[in-house]
């Protein structure tokens, strides 16, 4: 059953698609499928040049396409160089409908192995263990993948195989139940309900076909109120112009926003690498580094400390001399002294001579800590 010779055209769509632009280690691999938000978001994928959009474009388009107007990307299941059958990955939709019908676990990888292969259910009973978990192996790999082609529906619909495909089929291709597909040698496989891909296709078709409409009626307005806005018309034209171009059948910008590229990093910079280099020299790299005292983190981080406890002496140095521009610890207190009338009159008449008040006696009054007061009454 299937083993590591497997035909490797099912992996279609996958991190391979980029991989000839940017193959320089672990690190370097191209972006798809899911991890694409997350790696645009996190700062870690810079833009692609257009040689390997074209490239991704081309072989984006034939596997949307594929799984759009087939409903599921088919491929021969080879082992050993000899054709057993074909095979195909799960549709989440597929996935939901087998496990409101079925609880048994064997029971449902009999049956997702029933729908995802050519296999009668009676040859799947016949598999060894061995041969059940790669062909679900398999299979999960493949789903997978399908599932790598989400990012870029949104540009596929901007091609022309999106535009002949809705103006000849439209919504046929996303309503339908146990499609029945027959290959060349005389088997079938069924689909059990269309891929959530052509339903968002479909939907994302409709929102572009209300953009032109939208875009139209834009143009239609600016040339009515442009004799009357004069120049003041020109950011409104330049923006609409922009959404024009958008809007092209087979443009690039679209593409331009969801295919990104992996940053080079260098592993030999000093730092440690244990996410982008997990393999054993990439640790034994990384210990080197800590033994030899020559890994940047381990000095970022002596250095970090250092600075703490500068700042934690600054700031005590600081508390000291303010204690001593106060005389020392402790609470003073001021008491307010009533002056008789001739205490008063007394006052003036000095300070009208120019004779120097006696200095305000300040009375101070220390808490002792409570461990002092402990050692006092052992």
């Amino acid at each position: 059953m299937p083993n590591d010779k497997t035909n490797p055209t099912v992996f279609g769509a996958g991190a391979r698609l980029v991989k000839p632009y940017s193959n320089r280690g672990n690190n370097t691999l191209g972006i798809s499928g899911i991890d694409l938000m997350r790696k645009i978001n996190d700062g870690l994928a810079q833009k692609a040049t257009s040689d390997q959009i074209k490239e991704v474009r081309y072989k984006i388009t034939q596997n949307c396409e594929e799984i759009i107007e087939q409903g599921a990307r088919i491929r021969p299941l080879i082992v050993d160089g000899k054709q057993l059958g074909w095979v195909r990955g799960l549709h989440i939709s597929e996935r939901k409908l087998l496990s409101r019908w079925i609880f048994d676990t064997n029971d449902f990888i009999k049956a997702v192995l029933s729908v995802c292969t050519t296999f009668k259910p009676d040859e799947v009973e016949d598999f060894s263990g061995i041969e059940t978990r790669r062909l679900v192996q398999l299979v999960t790999k493949m789903s997978e993948f399908d599932l790598s082609l989400y990012p870029y529906l949104s540009a596929y619909t901007s091609t022309s195989s999106s535009e002949n495909l809705w103006y000849s089929r439209g919504t046929q291709l996303a309503s339908y139940e146990n499609r029945e597909i027959k290959f060349p040698d005389g088997q079938i496989m069924k689909i059990l309900t269309p891929p959530d891909h052509a339903r968002l296709w479909a939907t994302l078709c409709n929102y572009r076909e209300a953009s032109k409409l939208r875009l139209d009626a834009n143009f239609n307005a600016l040339l009515i109120i442009q004799p009357w806005a004069g120049k003041n018309a020109d950011p409104v034209r330049n923006e609409l112009k922009a959404a024009q171009r958008s809007m092209q059948v087979d443009s690039s910008e679209p593409w331009e926003q969801v295919i990104r590229i992996d940053r080079e990093i260098n592993l030999e910079d000093g730092w440690g690498h244990s996410m982008q280099d997990d393999s054993r020299e990439g640790l034994q790299r990384e210990m080197r580094g800590m033994i030899e005292g020559t890994d940047k983190h381990e000095k970022l981080m002596e250095r970090f400390y250092q600075q703490q406890k500068e700042a934690a002496e600054a700031r005590k140095r600081e508390f000291d001399t303010m204690l001593e521009r106060r005389g020392g610890p402790g609470v003073f207190t001021e008491s307010m002294k009533i002056l008789t009338d001739a205490e008063v009159k007394q006052r003036e008449q000095n300070l009208k001579k120019g004779r120097p008040l006696p200095p305000a006696v300040a009375e101070r009054e220390v808490f002792e800590s409570p461990g002092k007061k402990i050692q006092r009454y052992r």
